[in-house]
């Protein structure tokens, strides 16, 4: 079944694993790799990192993951 989805990223070895490949496909997404060294093809994702770290993740010192799930998730929802 075709969704007509594409999910882009980078390189980063989480989305290069055959699992990620895997998911993908058992979702039926497309998976688009942008070239190496050019963060501008995934400018959006980019900014919203930076935003998130900036306004969120440098802001608290968690102490452990769930702490940081609750923040990132109100962070989230207020985006």
């Amino acid at each position: 079944k075709e969704t007509g989805l594409v999910i882009r990223s980078d390189n980063g070895p989480q989305f290069i694993s055959h699992k990620f490949e895997d998911a993908c496909q058992e979702l039926s997404l497309e998976h688009e790799r942008i070239p190496f060294k050019t963060p501008n093809k995934n400018a959006h994702i980019e900014s919203f990192h930076r935003l998130l770290e900036d306004e969120c993740l440098s802001r608290y010192e968690f102490e452990n993951y769930a702490e940081a799930y609750k923040e990132v998730s109100e962070y989230m929802k207020s985006y």
